[in-house]
């Protein structure tokens, strides 16, 4: 499977407006749409390796129950919860990979002083699945929670993917006429933009997008470094099939 950034970079959890809580491995924000929970990135983001980047297999030194996953406890963890055989065989990423998209590692809602744990939450595109790991890091042992239509906030990688398919797209969407109009380029990178990506599910508000929630959908919101918003509120991308969607009436 595809190795996951590495990073001294903690997954951490915002409440949202609503009452939505997000939580992704960078800063989340709620986009300006009902359902749509994201995590932001721009251009200068960046991981810190930890040592050459592989996910510890052998258990690191524990903290105690309550303290903040260190760097190798959160690789571990990640390793444990990717192996476990509660995830099939065919698993894929984002990127069409062998092994589950990793979205993010935390501290589970419930820690109850009775051991070290560690809740890790992976997507499988194969199945269209999300699968919530809880890690006895002690232990080693897994427990599973599986379920399709839930549709936690995206990882970086799956960020930097839906915008690398927009900005693609044929014909090209009003928002890359809009970058070359605004900057004197034409857009055709996501390392030239700063973005936010939010998990999308229908609503029934919108005439297209009926596959989202099963399938695994985000909107973008777009800025160019001289910070300026671009239109991308007229579209969704669905991950699961490499699609644009169109959300303009016709």
């Amino acid at each position: 499977m595809k190795i996951p950034p590495f990073c001294a970079t903690r997954a951490f959890k915002a409440t949202l407006a609503g009452g939505l809580t997000a939580t992704a491995v960078t800063a989340t924000l709620l986009l300006s749409q009902t359902g749509v929970t994201g995590t932001e990135k721009q251009p200068s983001d960046s991981f810190t390796v930890a040592g050459d980047g592989e996910l510890p297999t052998k258990r690191p030194d524990l903290g105690d129950s309550r303290d903040p996953l260190s760097t190798n406890e959160t690789g571990y963890a990640i390793h444990l919860a990717s192996t476990a055989t509660s995830i099939p065989d065919d698993a894929t990423d984002v990127r069409g990979e062998s092994g589950p998209e990793f979205l993010y590692a935390d501290l589970p809602d419930d820690v109850d002083g009775t051991g070290r744990k560690a809740l890790v939450v992976l997507y499988d595109y194969t199945g269209n699945k999300t699968y919530h790991q809880l890690v006895n890091l002690k232990t080693g042992d897994v427990t599973s929670k599986s379920a399709q239509r839930l549709q936690p906030p995206p990882s970086p990688d799956e960020a930097k993917t839906a915008t690398t398919i927009a900005i693609n797209a044929d014909p090209a969407l009003p928002f890359s006429t809009q970058f070359a109009e605004s900057e004197g380029v034409p857009l055709i990178s996501s390392e030239q933009v700063g973005y936010v990506a939010g998990a999308w599910t229908f609503d029934g508000t919108t005439v297209r997008g009926k596959s989202c929630g099963t399938d695994r959908c985000v909107q973008l919101m777009v800025k160019t470094t001289s910070g300026i918003y671009l239109s991308t509120l007229d579209f969704v991308v669905n991950l699961s099939t490499g699609d644009v969607i169109s959300l303009e009436k016709s």
